[in-house]
This record gives C-alpha cells, structure tokens and sequence, in this order.
C-alpha cells in the first residue's frame, strides 16, 4: 500500500479524505460503489476508480468511516455552513446506513439551508442529496441497498423536491423524477432480492402522487404514472420472477390502473409468459391467483379463468404431475368462483 509507512491515525484520515474528494468530484450525478474483494488492491492502495465507478476494499473503508466518525462528532456542533461534519456523513451512511445521527444530521442541515440561500441553490443541494442516497441505494453493497434509514430519507427528501418542481417544472421534468425514482428500486431490488423497503417505498411514491394529482393541478396525468409504472414492474417481475416482492407491488399498482381492460391486460400478459416458460415459479402464481381471485378487480375476470383452465389442460396433455401444471391446479382451486365447485381436476 502507498500509504503503509504512515501511522493507523495518519491512514486512517489519508483514506476518509481520498474519499471525500471523489465524492465531491461526483456530487452532482449518481455513481456505482462495490466493495472490492480481498484478491483485488487498487493501485494506490485505497481507491479503483474508473469514471463513475468506485471500487474500494473493505478495510479501506474501515478506515475511512473511523476517520469520518471522529470528524464529524469534532463538527457537528460547529456553523451551519462548515461543511466538516456534513461531508463526514457520507461516509458513515456508506459504511453503516442505519447511522440515525448520521441521516438526521443530513435532515436538519438541509432545512436550515431552505430559509439561509437563494432558492435555486437550495434546489440544486436537494437533487445532489438524492444522488447521493441513489449511489449507495443501487449500488452492489447488500445492507446499503436494502436500508430501512436511507429509504426513509429519500421519501422524506422527495416530499422537500416534490413542491419545488410542481411549481417551476415542466411535465416532462417531473416525468423524469418520477421514473428516476422507480428506476432506483428497480435496480434495488435486482441488487437484493425481496427488497421490502425499496417496494414499500415504491407504494409511499404512488401514494403520495395520487394525493397531489387530486389535491393540486398537477402536471402529469396520475392515470399515465400507473400505466408507466406497471408496465416498467411487469417487465421487471418478468426478468426476476422469484421476487414476491416485485409481484406484489404490480399487484398493488393493478388495484389502480385505469381504465380497467389495462389491469386484464398485465394478467393476460402474465399467464402467456407463464405459458412460455413453463413457470414454476410460486411467486407469479401467487400474484396470478390474488389477481384472479378478486371479485371487481378485472374487468373479464371469467374469460381468463376460463385461459387459465385451458392452459392447465394442455399441460396435462404433456405432464400432469409437472411442477408448473400443479401450480396452476393449485391456483384454480384456490379461486373461488360462483357456481362452480371448489375443487377442480
């Protein structure tokens, strides 16, 4: 290592301040952190970077956040506008995501920056906060992208930019965080599976919306943001079929999608894939016969009953003992449907 003649003291703050200085180089955009396995060493011993590509080993980064977590509680009492104790916090949530002080700390120096600066400055502080959260969310670190806290944060952030860009964004603007915000979990959910605080965050951000379309004149139709939103989750839930997860949250999404024939659509679109794949997954079942088993959620909840009965027939055709055939015996016995017996061959 480059710096293995200084002492623990000396490497510990020679580490936190390269990492600083690559954070404040990449402020403004979202960059991909991966822990470095110990077969691999950087060149200088302490970060591999390449572009917006940040690769650093875990000692290092030991490091850092004890550098980190004597500077920021030396300055955390100093101004508001030293930056000392600020900086630090990126580090500490890096290495420990659930660090409360940490994240609040972050909080409470962005509201005091809402009434001390011009307002577009204030703006511009609150979008590189969210690319900040976005790093470390989408990132391939297990417990970051997975943090209760910074899930948190980042609702808690959007409800400061939500006001901001209602007033002064276009359509096309506020489209673009809205997809950027489920583009994060996502990618959250790919880098930890059954990622139940990205997708409960994902329903906040539904929620939310719906509130301010029917609250204010909003400039994005509510009905276009559903619609986006299922089929982007569709398409996701496709490429990881064994998330519950995932399924659940486009379960979520179809109980609000207008007009109602879209909701019969996903669900055709859902079995056809099944069908395709032979699907032996229990997490799409699940999601098929919840849909399915609701009264008033689709429009001809019947005629794909019916498409889920035949598909069954064909596949006993071929194996009946299969696993993907049982599934969907096991769906249709789990639908109840008027006038029919509960159980079915």
């Amino acid at each position: 290592m480059a710096h293995s003649n200084l002492s623990a003291v000396e490497q510990q703050q020679h580490v936190y301040e390269s990492l600083c200085r690559y954070f404040d180089e990449h402020e403004n955009e979202v960059i991909e952190i991966e822990i470095l396995p110990p077969a691999i060493k950087p060149p200088d011993g302490v970060l591999m970077q390449d572009g917006s590509s940040l690769g650093i080993p875990k000692k290092v980064l030991a490091l850092a956040f004890l550098a980190a977590r004597q500077a920021f509680f030396d300055n955390k009492d100093n101004s508001r506008t030293d930056p000392k104790a600020l900086q630090a916090t990126k580090v500490i949530l890096l290495f420990d995501p659930e660090h409360i002080t940490a994240a609040n700390f972050r909080k409470r120096r962005l509201l005091a920056l809402r009434d001390a600066v011009d307002m577009l400055v204030y703006q511009k502080t609150l979008l590189s906060e969210l690319c900040f959260l976005d790093s470390i969310l989408t990132s391939p670190l297990h417990r970051q992208t997975k943090s209760p806290t910074l899930w948190y944060h980042r609702s808690w952030l959007l409800r400061l930019i939500a006001p901001l860009e209602l007033k002064s964004a276009s359509g096309k603007r506020i489209a673009t965080i809205i997809s950027a915000a489920l583009d994060s979990v996502c990618k959250s959910g790919e880098r930890h599976p059954g990622n139940y605080y990205a997708w409960q965050y994902a329903r906040r951000l539904v929620i939310a919306l719906g509130r301010v379309a029917a609250e204010v004149d909003a400039p994005f139709p509510f009905d276009w943001v559903v619609s986006a939103f299922s089929d982007r989750v569709c398409t996701w839930c496709f490429k990881n079929p064994s998330d519950i997860s995932g399924w659940s949250f486009l379960l979520f999404l179809l109980a609000r999608l207008d007009p109602v024939d879209e909701r019969d659509e996903i669900v055709e679109k859902v079995l056809q894939y099944a069908t395709k794949v032979r699907s032996k997954n229990e997490s799409l079942w699940v999601f098929v016969r919840n849909a399915l088993a609701h009264p008033t959620l689709l429009e001809d909840r019947e005629a794909l009953i019916e498409t889920l009965e035949e598909r069954l027939e064909d596949a006993k055709a071929t194996d009946q003992d299969s696993t993907y055939s049982q599934y969907m015996k096991q769906s249709l016995h789990w639908i109840p449907i008027p006038g029919k017996p509960k159980s079915r061959p």
